[in-house]
């Protein structure tokens, strides 16, 4: 292409076009799956992990926790360099085209997802995805790129709609700049019984009614660890192998200071949050999650919220900090009986 005009152009031909074809989870809902996000994320919540208390709340079994909608069809991304696309796979397509062009790094910033129905043991998801719009080149801290906006449509075997998401990536041909050191290791338990890296939730068993929430509460603040371990279990959990969080070399080659926390464990973590206030018959409608600076190891994650507005539904707002800032911008939508 001979100019950024040129390539704007070609790249907007994506947009509207089907990110390839329906993508269906490579196997039905199991309970192992579950057991290992909630383990990753310290998720204590007891209708995702306990069958005998799960059955006597209004789910009467075991169901996912929403914000894992997107796992269950995550592509395997581990084949290196990326597989050819094939026919009708524009977004494969779209992200070879960026790649030839130097536009070889990917991080995600913001996604909405809603959730309709529980996900069930031995469901099987199949997602649809359509390119919904493509902004650039845009000049950021970290390089130049384009930030490629994603629609997806989640449906179970019976071909009812369990969710949906808006997920928006910036593709960026990093910045030649010299990254700061990762931030050292502290000096580990010398206990073995100490297990390093793990944040576990509180096991909240009594749901919060509507008619004790009111504008203006404060949610009790939360602060999480952010391990190496954490990190890394949230990656695999997710199905989610990009480098950035697993890959300290190859995360600091792409500009970055050390591997940190994706959006998928980061939905999870503020999943976790709500659910551990809200209580196991609570009912996630809507996250809306936007990152701000990179959660990197050896920092504390810090979750505040407070209700905005009650209806319906009650409507949160939350906020995550740590050491370099603000890292977690979040709206959440919660049912509460």
């Amino acid at each position: 292409m001979n100019s950024v005009a040129g390539h704007v152009d070609s790249l907007q031909a994506f947009v509207g076009r089907p990110a390839g074809p329906p993508r269906m989870s490579p196997r039905p809902v199991d309970r192992s799956a579950i057991d290992n996000w909630c383990a990753a994320l310290g998720d204590a919540l007891p209708v995702y992990t306990d069958s005998a208390f799960a059955a006597s709340t209004r789910w009467g079994e075991v169901i996912a926790p929403p914000t894992m909608l997107q796992t269950w069809t995550m592509p395997d991304r581990r084949t290196t360099p990326p597989p050819e696309p094939g026919p009708d796979e524009a977004e494969a397509e779209l992200h070879a085209a960026l790649r030839g062009d130097g536009y070889d790094g990917v991080v995600a910033t913001d996604s909405e997802q809603t959730y309709v129905l529980p996900v069930r043991i031995g469901d099987t998801i199949v997602s649809r995805t359509t390119i919904a719009a493509i902004a650039g080149p845009k000049e950021t801290s970290i390089g130049e790129g384009y930030f490629v906006t994603l629609e997806s449509e989640y449906t179970n075997g019976a071909g009812d709609q369990v969710g949906t998401m808006r997920f928006r990536s910036f593709r960026y041909r990093a910045h030649e700049r010299r990254t700061p050191a990762p931030p050292s290791a502290p000096e580990l338990p010398r206990s073995p019984n100490v297990v390093v890296g793990r944040s576990d939730g509180v096991r909240t068993e009594q749901t919060r009614r509507a008619a004790h929430v009111s504008a203006g509460d404060a949610l009790p603040d939360l602060e999480i660890p952010v391990t190496v371990t954490l990190i890394v279990a949230g990656s695999v959990a997710s199905g989610d192998f990009n480098v950035l969080h697993h890959d300290r070399d190859r995360a600091r080659a792409a500009g970055a200071a050390d591997i940190f926390l994706n959006i998928i464990a980061t939905n999870g973590l503020v999943g976790r949050y709500v659910g551990q206030w809200a209580g196991p018959e609570a009912r996630l409608t809507r996250v809306a999650v936007r990152l701000g600076v990179p959660n990197y190891p050896y920092d504390t994650l810090r979750l505040s919220g407070v209700v905005v507005e009650c209806g319906d539904a009650a409507i949160l707002r939350i906020d995550g900090t740590n050491s370099l800032g603000s890292c977690i911008e979040a709206t959440v939508e919660v049912e509460l009986p």
